[in-house]
């Protein structure tokens, strides 16, 4: 239990850390290139996609944090823009595997805020049959639906560096992948820094 504890307040302490520590390094206004960088922590959630996370769902123990890659590929107009995004993340707590995602997306880059919303569809490969999933919505299967939605808040004096908050979401997609149930939730928080 101890160890749980001190594993999540390292995951904080870094997630808090980074962004601070990348604007300490860079003051200057940099305009956002086409690649990205996320460095994500997240929290499993019992519930369905739609159930809300701590209201109509509860929090289980298990948590990832991981990596991911990010490359704008195209434009619709321009406030849309498709992305392709690769990630790599550890779970721990209850399961402990990794997993490798790779999805196309579709961001709104001029939403109301200094930010941006974004879909994102693909695959999810875990390394083992993961327990949290089997536990809650059996039988699973290690390739699944991967489905991700986000909202991106960026800094005003710098918008390369970007606070970013996911539903980070694996499924059978209704039976698509050789199974009805089988999935997971997270709510993940990361650090992305465009390039």
């Amino acid at each position: 239990m101890r160890n749980r504890f001190r594993q999540a307040y390292l995951l904080a302490g870094l997630l808090l850390w980074l962004p601070t520590a990348a604007l300490a390094q860079e003051r200057a206004p940099a305009e956002p290139g086409p690649w990205a960088v996320t460095f994500w922590g997240a929290w499993g959630t019992d519930g369905e996609i739609e159930d809300i996370p701590g209201v109509s769902s509860n929090f289980e123990k298990s948590w990832f944090a991981g990596v991911g890659l990010t490359r704008e590929i195209g434009r619709m107009g321009e406030d849309f823009a498709w992305e392709v995004e690769a990630m790599a993340l550890r779970y721990f707590g209850e399961q402990r595997y990794w997993e490798g995602d790779l999805a196309l997306g579709l961001r709104w880059t001029d939403p109301f805020w200094t930010g941006s919303l974004a879909a994102s569809s693909g695959v999810s490969l875990a390394s083992s049959l993961p327990a949290l999933e089997e536990r809650v919505d059996p039988p699973t299967k290690k390739f699944l639906h991967f489905l991700g939605f986000e909202a991106a808040f960026s800094f005003r004096d710098n918008p390369a560096h970007e606070i970013v908050l996911r539903l980070h979401h694996r499924s059978a997609a209704y039976g698509f992948y050789g199974t009805d149930n089988g999935g997971s939730n997270y709510v993940a928080v990361g650090y992305r820094r465009r390039f």
